[in-house]
Formats: C-alpha cells, structure tokens, sequence
C-alpha cells in the first residue's frame, strides 16, 4: 500500500558538507561554533554569523558544542586526553562557572543569528559511551570511582561534568534570547550491541546530582534533552533476527518519544572503514532503504526521524557514498518517493521498490545484509503491487539503467524483465551479492 511520498533529503544529512542529495548537517562550521577552551572563547565574526544564518535558512543542523569533544584516547595510554584533562580542570577549579558562562554566550550568539523556524540542536559529546570516555574518566580521577564500575562511574562523570552544566547554560540562554534552545545527547556508538542500548537506558534514567549545575539537581536526563542520537545500526544483521535493526528502533522511539523527546536522529553511518573498503555505495544504498523503510511505516516527520552519513568521500571512485546518493538522486530526479513492496528474503538480502513522483517510472534497491554470499533469483510483482506499479502507475518494467555496487567497483548490469499482464517479472539470476553490496535498477 502506498504511503504519502517523501523526499529522500528531507530525511538524510550529511558531516561537514552539505551536498544536493542531503538536508541536515551536522557539524557545518566546526571550527567557528565548537568551544575546544573556555579560556580562549572566540566569539563568532559578523561573516560567521552570515554563513550560519545562509545554511541555516536551507538545513537543519546539528552541531558539537565542544568541551570533552569525543575526547579519544590510545590504547595503551595511561594519562587522560588533554583536551579532556584541560576541560576537566577549568571546570573544577570554578565550579563550572566559566564553561557555562562561555556556552551561554555561544548560544546566545547562534540563537539571535538563526533565521525564524531554524532547526539547530546543540550536540553535547560524541560517541559518549566509548571506552575512550571511561579511560579518562578514570585516569583523571586516579582510579576512584567511588564504587562505582568503571562504566558508570564513565557515565557519571559525562552527565555531571559536561552534560548538566552545558544544559543549564543553553537554559540560561533561553531566558536572556527569549527562545527556545534545543539540545542532543551525545552520541552513543555501536548502537546495535545490546549494551550500548542498555547504556543509553541507563543514562536517560539518570538523576542528575547537579554539583556543577544546580539548576538541574534532581531531574532525570530524560526530562531535560530534547534529542537522541545514536551511531551505526542501520548495517546490522543478525541471522536469527533480520528485523533486529527495526525492533531496536521500535523500541528506542516506543520507549522516549512520548517523554517529551522530538525524535532519534542516528548522526553517523556507514563510516569511513567501509568506505574506504569500497563499500560505501553499496552499503549507504542498504542503510537508505532500511530508514527509508523506516520512516515510511511510521509516517515520521524530519524531527523525529533523521540519519547521516560519515565518510561521504572516501573510497575509490564510483564506490563512494556521495557517489551512490548522487545516482540517486539524479535516478529521481530529486523527487519525492513512495514505499510500493518491501521483501526480506531468509538469506539476508532487502529488496525494496519505490515509485518516483511526477514520473511514470520506480527505484528498484536491492542489497545483502547476511555475510555469505547470495545468488540472486527472480523477483515477482503481481496482485496488488503489480496494480499498483502498472495500472495506476504505467509502470511497463523497461529498464533505463542497472548499476551493481560491490565492493570491488561499480558496474552496469542487464536485468531481464518479463511482463505477462498480471505480473512483472524481474531476473536477477546473473547477479550474486555479499554483505553491503547492492542493486539500483530504474524502470519505466
């Protein structure tokens, strides 16, 4: 059945850059907005604040505000992060009065900057539950936890020393500018290992002391942010629950959306280690079908729903996420698109069919999840879909263009397609696929 048509960069961001197949963008003007050191504040030129007022007319953005940062850490280190330690002790030594002083500040400057109706979020922390921030939290403190695990003591620290005391400045700031200034949780990594997922739920439910912000003494992070953002689940396969990826996320939105929460937004995907392994078309091909999918079956809004791809350049030519999102767009035109059949096949491969709006023509995506290599066979549309597709739409089943996106190159591909009247039917029999490759197939 198809649902209302939505425009793939309405819902998809990109790092750094913005590009004509994305919207949102997270972290846009790094250098100018991230406050590394409250001791050397530098506040936003008038050419700055042009450039964030011109993005921020056309996207949404999210944005790190600084401070801990991701604040990495080497394996074998047995001092914490310098920018962690720095941040740390100016904290200390004044009770937090500076760091929220100057945060204050930069969201006083931003907010009064931003055209009407701008979606801007401030990003506090990347990557918050990696073992990187339980190191040093632990250095810096001599290995005294307080009893606490190494990991909650990690998420203790997070909330108490950067989380409260950045969220009680951005609080000051909506008195003084008269508007609402909205704030990310930082990114929780590895999203689809159960204990980031506990880790996330443990860090909403938790009541926040308030040492360097008294303001929030007594409330639970849950009350006091307005984003969740998470890394890199929309890969994830499991053999014994292909729905994995899907029921974290029902469960994510299910469990925090009705706490006053706007949305999940997943900040980085893909990555640069497969996209550099040449995997970065096929596997941004896989995870736009999947959230595509996503927001389709929930009718979600761009608030609630948003997800970023993080190494849009990297790889070999032709096998680069860019390179795989600007075909699609120029496949569509740019246009909005509705979901028409969704197939998940017990070998791991998704197959999905898209009609394009303004267009007789669909996007037909097809992509391996599992990590042996499949064989394709042949994919059938008939009874509703086949009405859907022929009649209402005068879809033929010739094809324009087939390209497969494997991990050794990108080629063009010949796709048979016979049609009897009742029924299309679509050969894939010459292709086999592996884990994060895929198919883009254009009909009309």
């Amino acid at each position: 059945m198809l649902q209302n048509a939505t425009k793939l960069s309405n819902y998809l961001g990109s790092l750094y850059q913005s590009f004509e197949w994305s919207g949102a963008v997270r972290d846009p003007m790094r250098e100018e907005l991230e406050i590394r050191n409250a001791n050397e504040y530098v506040a936003l030129t008038e050419t700055d604040k042009a450039t964030l007022f011109s993005t921020a007319m056309d996207r949404a953005i999210i944005a790190q505000i600084g401070g801990m940062g991701s604040a990495k850490i080497a394996p074998d280190a047995d001092q914490p992060n310098d920018q962690f330690s720095r941040y740390m002790d100016a904290l200390i030594i004044d009770g937090g009065a500076q760091w929220r002083s100057v945060v204050k500040n930069r969201a006083e400057e931003v907010s009064l900057t931003l055209p009407e109706g701008a979606v801007f979020y401030w990003q506090i922390g990347n990557e918050i539950n990696a073992s990187s921030y339980t190191r040093n939290a632990v250095l810096y403190f001599d290995n005294e936890t307080g009893g606490l695990s190494n990991e909650a003591f990690g998420l203790k620290v997070y909330v108490e020393y950067f989380l409260a005391p950045t969220l009680q400045a951005l609080a000051e700031a909506e008195v003084t500018t008269n508007a609402k200034i909205k704030a990310a949780l930082g990114s929780v990594s590895a999203f689809s290992a159960p204990d980031s997922q506990v880790f996330l739920n443990d860090l909403l439910n938790y009541t926040i002391e308030g040492a360097f912000a008294s303001a929030l003494s007594g409330r639970r992070v849950y009350e006091v942010i307005d984003l969740i953002t998470i890394h890199y689940l929309g890969h994830s396969f499991n053999d014994a629950n292909p729905e994995h990826w899907r029921e974290t996320l029902t469960t994510l939105h299910n469990t925090w959306l009705p706490e006053r929460i706007d949305g999940v937004w997943i900040t980085e995907e893909v990555g640069i280690n497969l996209a550099q392994g040449g995997l970065g078309a096929g596997s941004a091909i896989a995870i736009a079908g999947r959230y595509l999918q996503w927001v389709f079956d929930n009718q979600f809004t761009p608030l609630q729903a948003q997800w970023f791809y993080y190494g849009t350049s990297a790889g070999p030519e032709g096998q680069r996420i860019s390179d795989a999102m600007s075909d699609i767009h120029r496949l569509t035109g740019g246009q909005p698109v509705t979901l028409t059949h969704t197939d998940v096949s017990p070998e791991g491969v998704e197959s999905r069919v898209f009609i394009v709006t303004n267009e007789p023509a669909a996007l037909l995506q097809i992509s391996a999840f599992a990590d042996q290599e499949v064989s394709l066979e042949t994919l059938v549309i008939d009874g509703d879909r086949y009405s859907e597709l022929v009649i209402e739409h005068h879809i033929q089943g010739q094809i324009e263009e087939a390209t497969l996106y494997t991990r050794h190159g990108t080629f063009p591909i010949t796709v048979p397609v016979e049609h009897d009247n009742t029924r299309l039917i679509i050969d894939l029999s010459a292709v086999a696929l592996t884990r994060l490759e895929s198919i883009l197939v254009k009909m009309y």
